[in-house]
């Protein structure tokens, strides 16, 4: 399956993860939940090493519930701008985890990336984009609201089903 899923004309592109993209895709969790863990009063050493083991506990929960899950790189021209794991079926393409650095965030790169998906499933006649989102993340779900997604219920505990049909 071909990933040059984004507009023709765009500085976006999707390319797959390479082994050399590991300490990239690593240090990338640490930024975008760095902030998360400081609310906790962690720091330091300690908060180097709680991000560790929670990037290596999602990195082996991601890999168990979706073992060919597709890890994509989101290059914005040249310069490495976030990541995103995904998994196709041929009903559905699921969000699994879709993650921008700190500092390309709120510049429409998500609402490009998200766009663009939906465009690519609906020409591959795939149904809809799935995704779950942590029920305290008010920004993520009003923002998957904003692209037509809608909250299906409970996923686990902590997470709310979105689902945004193609048809």
């Amino acid at each position: 399956m071909s990933f040059d899923i984004v507009p023709n004309g765009s500085a976006l592109r999707l390319r797959p993860a390479i082994p050399t993209d590991a300490s990239f895709i690593r240090h990338l969790f640490g930024e975008v939940c760095r902030r998360q863990f400081l609310a906790t009063g962690l720091s330091g050493p300690l908060l180097d090493k709680v991000i560790a083991q929670q990037f290596n506990s999602q990195s082996e929960a991601y890999a168990a519930q979706f073992p060919d899950a597709i890890s994509l790189i989101i290059m914005q021209r040249a310069a490495v701008v976030g990541r995103l794991l995904l998994h196709c079926a041929s009903e559905r393409w699921h969000i699994i985890d879709i993650a921008l650095k700190p500092a390309d965030c709120g510049r429409g790169l998500g609402s490009e990336i998200i766009d663009a998906l939906a465009a690519s499933a609906r020409q591959r006649g795939v149904g809809a984009l799935t995704l779950s989102v942590l029920t305290g993340n008010l920004a993520a779900r009003r923002f998957y609201l904003r692209h037509g997604f809608t909250e299906t219920g409970q996923a686990g505990a902590a997470h709310i089903a979105m689902r945004k049909d193609l048809a």
